[in-house]
């Protein structure tokens, strides 16, 4: 065997016993997550609803149906509501209305082909799959949308992989929402 070649194989071992390493991480932590398709049941648990939430991973923030908002002592300036209650108006999956009242903990400004939008955030605890997270929730009226709860990376992170080739349907409901 010619020194040089044993010369470049040396130099090499280190790089590959740090990229098997490097893999071996990976694959681990691919390991703890949960894997999730394009739709997922969850409850709100403030709420004791079930939801059929669409999964994004476009969406840096989770976001959950809401109208009818009333918000103590606020003002015109979503800002200055920050730390108020706010009271909203919910539906679920099932088409269960409900109340809540939370307080306001962060605004959101929104950019979409709409154009731009300042949105309430208020923490909800969410449960899914075996994983329970208290994240922020942005506030929205969905009412034109079909899902009314959007799971957002600050739901996913850390604790799931999107398969989307995999579905969680309920039996009949696509006939229900046409």
């Amino acid at each position: 065997m010619p020194v040089q070649t044993v010369f470049v194989s040396i130099l090499l071992l280190p790089v590959l016993l740090c990229s098997l390493s490097g893999s071996a991480a990976a694959e681990s932590s691919r390991l703890d997550k949960v894997i999730i398709g394009r739709t997922c049941r969850v409850q709100v648990e403030e709420l004791g609803l079930d939801y059929l939430a669409r999964v994004d991973t476009g969406a840096s923030i989770t976001s959950i149906h809401a109208t009818d908002f009333l918000i103590e002592k606020g003002t015109s300036d979503p800002l200055d509501n920050v730390g108020r209650k706010i009271n909203f108006l919910t539906v679920s999956s099932d088409g269960q209305y409900k109340r809540m009242t939370s307080e306001i903990a962060e605004i959101q400004t929104v950019v979409s082909a709409q154009g731009r939008e300042k949105r309430y955030l208020v923490r909800l605890t969410l449960s899914a799959m075996g994983v329970r997270k208290t994240i922020l929730v942005n506030l929205r009226d969905r009412s034109q949308l079909r899902y009314k709860l959007l799971l957002g990376r600050n739901w996913l992170a850390d604790d799931f992989l999107v398969d989307v080739d995999l579905d969680e349907e309920i039996p009949g409901e696509e006939e229900r929402l046409k």
